[in-house]
């Protein structure tokens, strides 16, 4: 094993003060600058129902843009292991300035505005995979969780500022907003090709590191060759906890601003619910995701699968501000702890070439769970909200369990990442 990535290795006792690389600062401030003016992704529900949609259009408008942001997934990973993730990541962000400015003005055309968003959805998820990569994929040489947990610090920040932007332009002017959008994806772009031969030369140094070091797999044989059985179907099992966590996850997105909605001043307390999710993330995932490196994936999924539902629950079921943000407290704790485990458990279990791979199906596993999540919620909510909450608390528990079971050995001990 290369010396240099040993403490990257599951169940690695040393720790160093490592500065993290330029391509892992590159990736960032450009998620940042996406995410911040990325209100498609954070007020679908709201825009889809300022254009007057019943409750059942809504869902399945919903789920259209939910199983299009799959396929971009699946196609991002596909193409960044094929043509390399910098590459994607210009092409998707090129790509999404016409559409969101198109989207800007389909703001009375239903039916248009649908099937535009849900192709912009598509592209912008083909960033996810990609992206990963290229932060799992650096030449940090710590945990890797960490610098999964440090990439997130600027997600959220720009999933702070949106709503803030949203306030400051107007919930309702969706036309200035997606210009908005628009011109922060070209701005992405911009920044990506400056830095294109930097992050490429990173690419490459993946590929000669891979090279010299095997993926956490057990006999040498199969290490070598790059498959084993057992390796693989962990890294399926990951995919599958991930989706279903993130099917929970997306009713953030969908049944919370409902059921907020009938609180006084519903709106307002869905964007600082927002504001309080990211603050929380920004503040308290990295030190999270320190401290439980040492801590097996599968326990770690459970528990923050099994938090994120709960804390769902109790916001959505509230009938106080005070309760709902609460609840938000639970959910963001929840999604501190699972989230950043899974990729880290990606990157250190695949060989250099089925990261991106790996990374796209893991990006389309979350795009499956916002894409029957958003709809189920808005119809539960719409439907039955107490039962409906009641169901999530309980497939949190169930899914949480399942996790912590799918990550034991045969020995009963847990996998370390």
């Amino acid at each position: 094993m290369d010396p240099d990535l040993s403490d990257r290795r599951p169940g690695s006792g040393r720790r160093k003060t490592v500065a993290f690389p330029p391509e892992v600062w590159i990736v960032s401030i450009t998620t940042f600058l996406s995410r911040s003016v990325g209100f498609l992704a954070l007020f679908a529900t709201v825009f889809y129902t300022s254009l007057g949609l019943d409750a059942f259009t809504l869902s399945a408008a919903l789920l259209a843009a939910g199983f299009t942001g799959v396929l971009g997934s699946l196609a991002g990973g596909w193409a960044a292991a094929r043509f390399g993730s910098t590459d994607v990541l210009i092409a998707g962000s090129l790509l999404n300035v016409p559409l969101l400015l198109l989207l800007g003005r389909l703001t009375d055309a239903p039916v248009s505005a649908i099937v535009v968003a849900s192709l912009s959805v598509a592209v912008t998820q083909s960033f996810s995979g990609p992206a990963s990569a290229l932060i799992t994929g650096s030449s940090y040489t710590g945990n890797t969780v960490t610098v999964v947990a440090f990439h997130r610090i600027f997600l959220s920040s720009g999933v702070t500022v949106a709503p803030i932007a949203v306030a400051a332009v107007g919930a309702d002017n969706f036309s200035l907003l997606f210009t908005v959008s628009a011109f922060g994806s070209l701005g992405t772009a911009v920044v990506l090709l400056f830095e294109r031969q930097r992050l490429r030369a990173s690419e490459d140094g993946a590929a000669a590191r891979g090279q010299r070091t095997a993926p956490e797999s057990g006999p040498p044989v199969l290490a070598a060759s790059g498959y084993d059985g057992s390796r693989i179907t962990r890294l399926r099992w990951i995919v599958a906890v991930f989706g279903t966590a993130m099917a929970v996850y997306a009713q953030s997105t969908s049944g919370i601003p409902l059921a907020v909605g009938e609180l006084p001043d519903g709106a307002q307390l869905y964007s600082a619910l927002l504001v309080v999710n990211s603050v929380f993330i920004i503040v308290f995932e990295l030190p999270l995701s320190t401290l439980l490196a040492k801590v097996g994936w599968n326990y770690a999924l459970g528990l923050g699968i099994f938090l994120t539902g709960v804390g769902l629950a109790v916001c959505g079921a509230g009938t106080s501000w005070t309760v709902c943000i609460f609840g938000f407290l639970l959910f963001s704790l929840g999604e501190a702890i699972f989230i950043p485990q899974a990729s880290a458990a990606i990157a250190d279990m695949s060989t250099h070439t089925e990261n991106p791979r790996f990374q796209g199906y893991l990006s389309a596993a979350q795009s499956i769970g916002f894409a029957v999540g958003p709809g189920i919620g808005a119809f539960g909510v719409l439907y039955d909200s107490a039962l409906y909450w009641t169901l999530v608390v309980q497939i949190s528990f169930a899914a949480g369990a399942i996790a912590v079971v799918a990550g034991m050995q045969k020995d009963r001990s847990a996998v370390h990442v």
